[in-house]
This record gives C-alpha cells, sequence and structure tokens, in this order.
C-alpha cells in the first residue's frame, strides 16, 4: 500500500513537471521576441533567458559591458526592437563585464546553438588598460551557473576547460558556495590522470545538477514573463529599409559639454606613456579574450568583434602617445586574425568627439548609430565577413 501510495505520489509529480516544462517552454517560445531586447541582471545571470534568445535566428545577441546598460540613445536594443530589417538585439552585460565573464556566459548560452550562428562582442579599449580585471568586476558579474555549464560542457575540449579553470580559480572566493564546482576546478588545473579521472567520474552529476538548475531557471523566467509584462505577444513590426547614408549625414553630435568634462576630469592613472605601454603588454585581458575566441571556435560561432574606438584626444591629454595607442589595435588585430574572427574598430572616429558620451567607453547617440550599421550590414551578409579591418581605414562594406 505505502509501495503504490508512493508511486501515485511520484507519478503526479512527474505529470506537473512535464506539464509545467511544457508550458514553461511554450510560453518561452512565444514571448522571446517580447523580452529579448530588455536587460537586467537576472538576464544576465540566467542560462535559460540567452539561450532562448539565441535559438531564433531573427534575434541578434549582443555581448559586452557597461556601454548596454547606458541610455545615451541609438542603443541597437531599442534602435532595432521594431524588427526594421528583420531582426532584433538582445543585450546581455552590464559593468565590468569583461572577456572572462563573457566567454562563461557565452559558453552557457550558446552550448545548443547551430553551426555560425552571429553574435556580436563589444569590447571596451579600457578593460586592457589594466594588467588584472578588478575583483569586483569579476566576481560580481560571475554566474555559478554559466561557469558550471561551461566546465562541464560536452561540446568544449577539456584543454580550453582547463584554461579556463586556472583563470576562475584566480578569484577563488566565487566558487567557495558551489563544493561540485570548485571541486571539479582544482580537479582540472592539477592535470594528473588521477585527477582527471575524478573530474569525468563527477561530470554526470554535475550535469544532472545542471539540468536541474536549469528547471528553476525555466520557472523564473516564465515568472517574469507573467508577472512583469501585460503578455503582449509578438512585438509590431514595421519593416522598414534603413538609408545608413542619410541616417548617419543627419546624426546629431554636440561635442562642447562632452570636451569640457573631459578636459577637466585629467588623470594619471598610467603614470605615464612608459606604464601605460607596459600594462597593456601585460594585460591578462589579452589571455581571457583568447579564451573566449577558442569558445567560440569550439562552439563553430560566428562572432563579430565591435571595438569601441579609443578616445585617442583624451589619453593624449594625460601623456599617452599615439603610437603607445595604436598597439591596441595591433594587439587586436593579431589576435582576431588569428581565430579568423571578423572585427570593426571604429579607429576613423577616435578623434570624433561626438562619437562618445565620456572617455570611460561609453558612446553616444551618434556613436552607437555606427555600431547598428555594422550590426545591420553583419546581419544581413550573405556570408560572413573575413577581411580583418586596417587600422585607421575607413568606410569598410560587408560583402
Amino acid at each position: 500500500m505505502h509501495l503504490r501510495a508512493a508511486l501515485l505520489v511520484l507519478g503526479l509529480l512527474l505529470l506537473v513537471v512535464t506539464i509545467g516544462g511544457v508550458f514553461t517552454l511554450r510560453l518561452e517560445k512565444r514571448y522571446i521576441h517580447s523580452v529579448a531586447m530588455e536587460g537586467s541582471a537576472y538576464k544576465d545571470m540566467s542560462v535559460v533567458w540567452q539561450r532562448a534568445a539565441m535559438a531564433e535566428s531573427d534575434i541578434l545577441p549582443i555581448y559586452g559591458s557597461s556601454e548596454l546598460s547606458k541610455h545615451f540613445g541609438n542603443e541597437p536594443q531599442r534602435f532595432f526592437a521594431s524588427y526594421p530589417t528583420g531582426f532584433a538585439v538582445s543585450p546581455v552585460g552590464r559593468g565590468g563585464c569583461t572577456s572572462l565573464i563573457l566567454g562563461e556566459k557565452i559558453a552557457a548560452a550558446a552550448a545548443d546553438a547551430p553551426r555560425e550562428r552571429k553574435l556580436a562582442i563589444s569590447l571596451s579599449p579600457s578593460w586592457f588598460f589594466h594588467t588584472e580585471a578588478h575583483h569586483r568586476w569579476y566576481v560580481g558579474n560571475f554566474s555559478a551557473a554559466q561557469a558550471s555549464a561551461l566546465i562541464f560542457s560536452p561540446r568544449l575540449s577539456l584543454e580550453l576547460k582547463r584554461d579556463f579553470a586556472r583563470r576562475m580559480l584566480d578569484y577563488p572566493d566565487s566558487v567557495e558556495h558551489e563544493p561540485l564546482l570548485a571541486f571539479a576546478l582544482h580537479r582540472l588545473v592539477t592535470d594528473g590522470w588521477t585527477d582527471t579521472a575524478l573530474f569525468r567520474a563527477v561530470t554526470p552529476l554535475a550535469r544532472v545538477q545542471n539540468a536541474l538548475g536549469r528547471i528553476s531557471d525555466h520557472v523564473a523566467f516564465a515568472w517574469h514573463i507573467l508577472r512583469d509584462h501585460e503578455l503582449p505577444g509578438a512585438p509590431r513590426r514595421a519593416a522598414s529599409p534603413l538609408d545608413w547614408e542619410t541616417i548617419l549625414t543627419n546624426a546629431d553630435g554636440d561635442t562642447t559639454g562632452h570636451h569640457a568634462e573631459r578636459m577637466k576630469d585629467q588623470s594619471t592613472h598610467f603614470f605615464g606613456n612608459r606604464r601605460f605601454v607596459q600594462v597593456l603588454d601585460e594585460s591578462r585581458e589579452w589571455n581571457d579574450l583568447e579564451l573566449l575566441l577558442r569558445v567560440a571556435r569550439e562552439l563553430k560561432l560566428d562572432p563579430l568583434l565591435l571595438s569601441i574606438p579609443i578616445d585617442y584626444p583624451y589619453y593624449q591629454s594625460v601623456g599617452v602617445t599615439r603610437e603607445s595607442l595604436d598597439q591596441y589595435l595591433e594587439h587586436l588585430h593579431a589576435l582576431a586574425a588569428r581565430y579568423d574572427v571578423a572585427v570593426n574598430d571604429f579607429a576613423e572616429h577616435e578623434n570624433d568627439l561626438a562619437f562618445f558620451a565620456d572617455h570611460n567607453d561609453h558612446l553616444s547617440a551618434r556613436g552607437w548609430l555606427y555600431m547598428d550599421q555594422a550590426l545591420d550590414l553583419y546581419y544581413h551578409a550573405s556570408r560572413r565577413q573575413r577581411y580583418f579591418t586596417p587600422i585607421h581605414q575607413a568606410d569598410q562594406q560587408y560583402p
């Protein structure tokens, strides 16, 4: 009798879970186009929300940092909100999301993505002007669910997981409340055959844990849709071919306030040009960006790197020479070429004060229009762009 009762309860529980799972998946599928353009801390930490956006071919994910959460006008998630040329943009990222964090997010979100899935990655040059990402940047944006999805992914190589594990353990307090993940990271970095065997032994258990975690993630996403939205259904689409020449010609660009603020806020952070060059060469951000590009290569993604241009007048005003600043672009293009990744550096705008909202890698409404154009061209390219933008060359076009 007790066994029957237990089986009955188990059967009812499975039925409820199945019905709930079908309901949440249909809800996500129906409303993802209405919520994809949102940005929030929950979205940044979620696996389910980002995977739902990644699964839709008419949604282009863009990963970046604080520039995606600033509201200076013409941000891509707003500019393309009505699908004017057939796609919308889903932003992921907030202040402090540097390459290592973005690599973890993309690995988790694109786990089931189709081959050659397009996505954009916004890079801030200032990330590379520090020898190491600030501790609070990494820990404040760390998602154990995303890190675990990467470490236990069946599509990523053991070598890549080991390299990620070494970097993750540079911030050990991020996993101090995640015993299974911490155990796996320590086994990976030890690199002995016993430790490798132990890592492989706990992998099935970790994947079950990940699956259970995604159930709660699905529930949270569904609850967000039901509670925080009026369930409008699919967003209104207004097809409107974009005349980019006219749009960019008519873009406003008042530089007066920005110029005054920038000159007032001069800094000697780099202690001179020599220190700047040393920091740029030693920055661990280059290694982290390479980890991100290795994720894209192993998952067979088709990323576009969008490098926010350096505000040359500002950095020159604090003692950094043009030749030293150019080394950032040289390093970036060399790394992109190594992994056959398209990059647009907007270097032609380095002296355009109207392109910037401030000198902290934030774009003005005018600057975002050029980013929007790059995304539009990239999304509609008949094949992936395979040139690499020459430094200081303007007016590039996608094939």
